[in-house]
């Protein structure tokens, strides 16, 4: 089989919207301005009370590879979903309506798709954490490179860590029936990403594309702010996780709450909730004081630290002051090239755990199987 894609190959973007008026234009930007031009923009709007569905119009009388469909607001997975039935493409890359993507980022998962045969059903890449205004806020120190059975590692943690990341076989997603509606019924939001990824794991091999290709947007309005729902989803998803592969030791389900907990404890001391966020710190290092062995960890810690000191004596931190870090922080994210061009290298502690967490998926040959 070719390296190289089709030339023809229809590739389905997914862009579920719901008040999006502030990001929509530039995301259906960074979606139409795809190297690989055979795609189409399926944008399912939830019930948008602001003037996203005025972008949007606007944008699909100029492009009429974008296609607009609207429903009362039932909520994102149900929303993708609903663009998921509609699509023609037998790939398929789903997009946030807050999220942007590099220009190369459908080629290239593509090209990775083809190399890695017909056992693969999802290609991964890289995202940057970026702000309201597209600029680098937290650039990623610590590189998974998971390939083939990621099932134990995406139990140990999210390390796709968006919804814009993956291109995905279609067959792949109909037969593990799309995004999961219940978790939002069950007030459980938050996680439907991570419970796909773990049902896909479970049924074909994934494989990276080593490079930053997502813009992750941060800040006002976005759902993962709510820890206490993402804990209630988080659970859910986990037990589900543990009952799909029960051969999978207990440790495993022990490190992966530890590693929620200190996610938890990033989100509420990113957003200034300082007290709020040490209980979460706490229990994470009860799981797995591991955690203190990785070398990013020291690093955003200290970051961290010297942000708030430099904040504290002159009122905010510029993106080029001595208390940011030798990573793009500030930049834009359009200005940010995809390579690897900085990494911190955790030591050795965590670099023989990780060669465990892989250790522990089943190997998988020839064509798509369920395992």
């Amino acid at each position: 089989m070719s390296t190289e894609p089709l030339p023809t190959e229809l590739v389905s973007i997914l862009t579920p919207t719901f008040n999006a008026a502030a990001t929509i234009k530039e995301t259906l930007a960074s979606a139409q301005a795809q190297s690989h031009v055979d795609i189409e923009i399926i944008v399912v709007d939830d019930g948008s009370r602001d003037d996203t569905l005025k972008i949007i119009e606007a944008a699909a009388r100029q492009d009429p590879r974008i296609r607009l469909l609207c429903q009362p607001n039932a909520g994102v997975a149900a929303a993708r979903n609903a663009a998921l039935a509609a699509a023609r493409g037998q790939l398929i890359a789903p997009l946030d309506a807050d999220d942007l993507w590099h220009p190369d980022k459908i080629r290239r998962q593509l090209r990775r798709l083809w190399q890695a045969g017909l056992h693969a059903g999802v290609v991964y890449c890289w995202s940057t954490d970026i702000d309201w205004n597209s600029r680098i806020v937290q650039h990623r120190l610590d590189l998974d490179r998971y390939d083939g059975d990621v099932f134990p590692a995406l139990v140990l943690t999210n390390f796709l860590a968006n919804a814009s990341v993956p291109l995905i076989r279609r067959a792949d997603l109909e037969a593990v029936g799309g995004w999961d509606t219940s978790l939002r019924a069950r007030g459980a939001q938050g996680c439907e990403d991570w419970q796909l990824y773990l049902r896909l794991a479970d049924r074909c091999a994934f494989a990276l594309e080593p490079a930053f290709l997502v813009g992750y947007r941060q800040g006002r309005g976005t759902m993962s702010r709510d820890v206490a729902q993402m804990w209630r989803s988080y659970r859910l998803v986990l037990d589900e996780a543990r009952r799909a592969r029960p051969e999978l030791p207990g440790f495993l389900f022990r490190w992966s709450a530890a590693a929620f907990a200190f996610y938890a404890f990033e989100l509420r001391w990113k957003y200034g909730h300082h007290l709020r966020s040490l209980p979460s710190f706490a229990a994470g290092l009860l799981r797995d004081p591991i955690w203190l062995a990785r070398h990013s960890s020291w690093t955003k810690l200290t970051w961290g630290f010297q942000r708030l000191l430099y904040r504290a004596g002159h009122g905010r931190a510029e993106a080029t002051t001595t208390a940011e870090p030798p990573f793009p922080i500030g930049r834009f994210f359009h200005e940010l090239p995809p390579n690897v061009e900085w990494e911190v290298t955790e030591g050795r502690t965590v670099a023989q755990r990780r060669k465990l967490v892989q250790s522990l998926g089943r190997a998988r040959s020839g064509a798509q199987q369920s395992p």
